[in-house]
């Protein structure tokens, strides 16, 4: 089956790397993948070594262009048609102006995905990749479908006409196919399933030696929702009661400084580690080789900021790490009571101290890692998640 892969900038560009093992893993299904971003960021793809081929059009890139004019000639009525109903749709400004800035991108994918015998398009977000997607659908008559994720699902980004057109929608969590349904103005349920981001099953980390100190790891962008004023202040509470630990927090972003400081300030600098952005393989390698003991996350909630089901958390727990997190967003759905793994409430510091050192017990991490890695095994292994969605793909 030929199946075109539209994502914002994936592979080129840092962004989405959570794909790649979903990418991988259609491919090796027998689909032919064309990786098609709405804007590439890079000039060369960042997965080399992913087995399938992607096109890299620049938004008003001449050949983009070229290939745009000839679409238009080829279905004038209907490509002046899809450009009214963007004009006219009752959507934000903003997405808006994003959706019209990308109709000459739209055009052009069509003409691609039509040359190419593509048989089936699906749409990573519900923003403008899936604008892309439903554009390109509604010019060529290629079925389509698309995930939903997180914040594209508040983005209002024409989401009752790509509900109405879409083949399917899948939403990477309950709660999150919850708030599509919500806002979808009664787009049938049937469509609208849930399947899980996945992650691959590598080799478990080895039972780790004995050793004084416990070894964390907390793997998120540093900006607000991810929490980690409070996981520094929770450390700051461990370091008072003398429990011996070290923490790498890997990741970068705006608050940067403002971590920094608050780890100067606490006096946490023999204890926590500003890591910056780390290869994603070299951060797998380091939790697979028995580097770290406990994976932490400490994200905040407020009003249309939350978490999905976090990447991190689950490439963690598929390495046999036990995993400490807060109650937000759909975490619930990947760390229940059999996971190994433990929740406390958002921006409770006390509570976060108290889980973090519940696991400075050898035995306890050791009969946790099992059940960690159980909990992907049985509901977020990669191979079970894309295999669901190319049948789903292929049935449409």
């Amino acid at each position: 089956m030929r199946i075109a892969y539209v994502t914002s900038q994936f592979p080129y560009g840092p962004g989405e790397a959570f794909l790649e093992a979903e990418a991988a893993a259609l491919a090796e299904l027998g689909g032919e993948l064309l990786l098609v971003p709405a804007r590439p960021k890079s000039l060369e793809s960042q997965y080399p070594d992913l087995h399938a081929r992607s096109i890299r059009l620049a938004p008003y890139a001449a050949h983009t262009l070229l290939l745009a004019a000839g679409e238009m000639l080829r279905s004038p009525i209907r490509a002046v048609s899809l450009l009214a109903r963007l004009i006219g749709a009752r959507c934000r400004l903003p997405a808006k102006l994003k959706n019209l800035a990308l109709y000459p991108k739209a055009l052009a994918v069509a003409s691609t995905l039509r040359s190419e015998r593509i048989e089936h398009i699906h749409a990573h977000w519900l923003s403008t990749p899936s604008t892309i997607a439903y554009l390109a659908s509604e010019l060529t008559g290629i079925p389509w479908s698309c995930t939903a994720h997180r914040f594209d699902i508040f983005e209002e980004n024409l989401l009752p006409a790509k509900l109405a057109s879409a083949r399917f929608v899948r939403a990477i969590s309950a709660r999150n196919r919850a708030l599509v349904m919500a806002r979808g103005n009664g787009s049938s349920a049937e469509r609208c399933t849930v399947v899980h981001m996945g992650v691959r099953l590598r080799g478990i980390s080895p039972e780790p030696a004995e050793h004084a100190c416990l070894r964390l790891v907390c793997a998120a962008s540093l900006v607000p929702v991810k929490g980690h004023r409070y996981l520094i202040e929770a450390l700051a509470r461990l370091r008072d009661r003398g429990l011996s630990f070290r923490c790498d927090v890997i990741g970068d972003g705006p608050l940067r400084d403002a971590i920094a400081q608050q780890i100067g300030g606490r006096h946490l600098e023999p204890f926590v580690r500003l890591c910056g952005n780390v290869p994603h393989e070299s951060l797998l390698a380091d939790l697979t080789a028995g580097v770290y003991d406990v994976a932490v996350l400490a994200s905040t909630e407020s009003g249309t900021e939350f978490e999905g089901i976090p990447v991190a958390l689950m490439e963690a727990m598929a390495a046999g790490l036990p995993c400490v997190a807060t109650c937000t967003g759909s975490i619930p759905e990947l760390i229940d009571g059999e996971s190994g793994s433990l929740l406390v409430p958002q921006r409770d510091t006390l509570a976060l101290a108290a889980a973090i050192a519940a696991f400075a017990d050898p035995a306890r991490r050791s009969a946790a890692r099992r059940l960690a890695r159980g909990r992907i095994a049985h509901a977020f292994d990669v191979r079970k998640t894309a295999e669901r969605l190319y049948h789903m793909m292929s049935a449409v």
